[in-house]
């Protein structure tokens, strides 16, 4: 109890040195704040800037596709017990994207924050704000020319059309930059002499409208594998025949002159069966089709994997018969040839005026003794009542020169027979 009532007189004796001393320590502990303490102002350079896309950039193909700037630089003030050891790692900085809803030119505010408890206060961003391209990302496809520019071939080598696989390529990038887009061609790696087809590794050259190389890192090409197929054939000048049908026996196909336009054909293929080939048969031709003042013009039909590298597609047949008539004899010698047992067969046609063509001083010799007409029944479906049967006729004699002109036919009646069997 003393003790206390000692130490409030001791209060109360000593209260103006107590005050005094409070004054003087709060006094002390500012001055020392200020000057130890002080609020100050600090540089901090080459903050990094991050490019954050917003999701409607993202759902709308939108891209930045310019450069912008990568660094911001900053004024703050602070504590210095704040501001002294910070640096450019402790803010965060970042473009306001909001305002980005098409493709086009946008001028948008850097954002910078600082990315601890520090106090500090931001007092300028340099720069505020940077201009930026925007531009839409499409994806569009372009056919692959294949070239083969470092080959060559040995003399009798055709190369055909080169190709690629695949001979399309998906290109994704800038719009504005697709747009620019010509031509791509995958070219052969191969080089130097070549004489069968070869299946290469490519490079893949973009060019642009303008037939320059276009390089565009930021470009994404579907696949940078392309093989290209260099189809190299053998070629040679084949002489073109012909093969001639339904020729009588004693018909001289020798005596018959005629001539081929074009004569010969440069054809190309892929193996070496052309080597085994001396000629080329175009076709057949009908001798009873064969007129007087008629060119004959047969279609060119190659074997498979043949080209033809001269481009003629049909071959024209120029008979040599300027002296060559034309005459028609009515003949009745009809003959009917193996008659089946169930029928009975006859004629009803007794004449036919056939038309022969040939060389005018034989046919001028002729008669109608020098012809006959067969009806063949062995192929021939018969049926009760009349029908036209086909019939062939020739001349008589060995090395003809003549030949019949057309095919003809006969009317017979067949009546049904009932064949008796033991």
């Amino acid at each position: 109890m003393n003790f206390f009532k000692r130490l409030f007189n001791n209060f109360k004796n000593n209260f103006k040195k107590i005050v005094m001393s409070f004054l003087i320590a709060v006094g002390a502990w500012l001055f020392v704040s200020i000057q130890i303490f002080p609020t100050i102002e600090e540089s901090i350079r080459n903050i990094a800037i991050e490019t954050q896309v917003t999701e409607y950039m993202i759902q709308n193909n939108l891209r930045i596709v310019d450069e912008v700037e990568s660094t911001v630089d900053i004024r703050i003030e602070g504590k210095r017990y704040d501001v002294t050891d910070i640096s450019a790692e402790d803010f965060y900085a970042s473009l306001d994207l909001s305002s980005v809803k098409s493709a086009g030119t946008f001028t948008v505010p850097i954002n910078v924050s600082v990315k601890t408890d520090s106090e500090c206060v931001i007092l300028e961003t340099d720069p505020r704000a940077v201009t930026i391209q925007i531009d839409e990302i499409v994806t569009r496809e372009f056919p692959v020319t294949a070239t083969a520019p470092s080959i060559s071939l040995p003399e009798g080598y055709y190369v055909d059309q080169i190709t690629a696989t695949p001979p399309t390529i998906s290109v994704t990038g800038s719009a504005s930059v697709i747009d620019k887009i010509g031509s791509i061609e995958a070219r052969s790696a191969y080089t130097g002499a070549i004489s069968e087809s070869h299946d290469t590794q490519s490079e893949i050259i973009i060019y642009g409208t303008n037939g320059a190389k276009l390089v565009n890192d930021d470009l994404i090409l579907s696949t940078d594998n392309v093989s290209v197929y260099i189809p190299i054939y053998k070629q040679k000048e084949l002489p073109l025949t012909f093969t001639y049908i339904n020729v009588p026996a004693n018909f001289d196909i020798n005596s018959l002159k005629f001539s081929i336009q074009p004569s010969t054909l440069i054809v190309a293929a892929p193996d070496d069966s052309i080597d085994f080939r001396s000629s080329l048969d175009i076709g057949t031709i009908d001798l009873s089709d064969i007129k007087l003042n008629q060119n004959v013009k047969i279609p060119i039909s190659l074997p498979e994997g043949y080209k033809n590298l001269s481009g003629n597609n049909n071959a024209t047949i120029t008979w040599d018969i300027a002296d060559y008539g034309k005459l028609d004899f009515t003949v009745d010698n009809i003959n009917i040839i193996n008659k089946p047992d169930n029928y009975d067969v006859s004629l009803i046609t007794n004449q036919l005026v056939v038309s022969v063509i040939g060389p005018s001083e034989v046919l001028s010799t002729l008669t109608a003794a020098d012809f006959y007409v067969t009806a063949n029944l062995l192929s021939v479906s018969l049926h009760d009542g009349t029908q036209d049967v086909a019939v062939a006729v020739q001349l008589r004699g060995i090395k003809q020169k003549c030949w019949i002109s057309g095919s003809y036919k006969a009317t017979i009646n067949a009546t049904p027979v009932t064949v008796e069997t033991e």
